[in-house]
């Protein structure tokens, strides 16, 4: 029998017992997916991350052996040009394959720090917003998080997750971790909704009249590396007052190849950086509700940039706002956005906000 360590926090909230809990264990080698399916139904948290060593995946080997090719003809054109005279072209070109700084050498794209599982209580998913947030910030309170020069600041590594590898930024105060900040996927708009009947539908699995819908906005399949149904509600009360009919609902969203349901309001709790609050149902997935959906938060960010909805004028060519989620269930979240684009044309999205440690144990398998 063996023993492996958990960390459990509260993600997207400094408060504890907010936010969306996880569960993250850090040193997860030599659990099999079958146990790993097991601890996450045991844990019965909306999400579970078991934390590996990094794997080599064969678009990063191909990667590699093609900066090998390119070093290996750069080192040819070297030569050659020596053999020349042209000492000074060769040094350029030296110059424009080192490494920025010693950072990269830490962690870069071809060199994940840590490999990233994470389940749901029912299957394993690719990619999630909250448990990437709390794991690294668990990770960096470990000290597996190179910090920047002082304490205080950025730093940025790339890990590895089932839709490949991908960039987080930890900011660092004293030398703890205070905010994780992960680059999503592409955002992509994989179906649209607009049929009355099928508007109708959606309406009536949560509890609403399609009457509650905004009409100023769709109802689309969307994602920025997990999809979802994405349900625009005129009111921020309507929205608080859905009553979802889970076996219609998953069966409407799973039949479009979503993971949940995301439907939002334009009206906020908070007046400030706040510019939707949302609410995440995932009944397929055994989650009623979902406090704190990072995932889908970064599609909804996405989406709001794309059709002009977020009412923010851009700075430094990046859009800042905050999303609500949790409230209604006493449990209040705020997600950090930062994109960049222009409507109809979305470049990245990023997602981000601080963790709080809540509880520690360990598991026996």
């Amino acid at each position: 029998m063996g023993n492996y360590r958990f960390v459990q926090l509260d993600v997207f909230t400094n408060q504890p017992f907010a936010g969306n809990p996880l569960a993250v264990f850090p040193e997860a080698e030599g659990l099999d997916d079958e146990q790993m399916m097991k601890i996450a139904r045991e844990m019965n948290l909306s999400e579970t991350v078991f934390v590996l060593k990094p794997e080599v995946s064969k678009q990063q080997t191909v990667a590699s052996k093609q900066q090998t090719a390119n070093s290996e003809q750069q080192e040819a054109e070297s030569k050659e040009q020596s053999a020349k005279g042209e000492a000074e072209a060769s040094d350029g070109k030296a110059q424009q394959v080192a490494p920025a700084n010693p950072q990269s050498e830490i962690s870069n794209q071809q060199s994940p720090l840590r490999r990233l599982r994470i389940f749901t209580p029912t299957r394993e998913i690719p990619f999630a917003g909250h448990p990437i947030a709390g794991t690294w910030n668990a990770l960096a309170q470990e000290g597996i998080v190179p910090l920047p020069e002082g304490g205080n600041g950025w730093t940025r590594i790339f890990h590895e997750v089932g839709i490949g590898v991908l960039p987080v930024e930890i900011e660092f105060k004293d030398g703890t971790p205070v905010q994780v900040v992960m680059t999503q996927g592409k955002f992509e708009i994989l179906a649209d909704i607009d049929d009355g009947h099928e508007q109708a539908e959606f309406a009536r699995a949560l509890g609403r009249n399609r009457e509650d819908l905004d009409e100023n906005l769709p109802i689309q399949i969307i994602s920025t590396g997990l999809a979802s149904l994405v349900i625009p509600i005129r009111s921020l009360a309507d929205l608080g007052t859905c009553r979802v009919n889970s076996s219609l609902l998953g069966e409407l969203y799973t039949q479009r190849g979503a993971a949940g349901c995301h439907a939002f309001s334009l009206e906020t709790t908070e007046i400030g950086a706040a510019r939707a609050h949302g609410r995440f149902f995932a009944p397929a997935d055994n989650i009623a509700e979902d406090p704190a959906t990072g995932s889908a938060s970064g599609a909804l960010g996405g989406y709001l940039f794309h059709h002009s909805a977020t009412r923010v004028e851009p700075a430094d060519g990046r859009y800042k706002f905050v999303i609500e989620q949790g409230d209604f269930m006493h449990r209040p979240s705020r997600i950090n956005l930062n994109g960049s684009g222009k409507p109809g044309a979305v470049e990245e999205v990023k997602v981000g906000g601080p963790s709080v440690i809540v509880a520690r144990g360990e598991v026996y398998v």
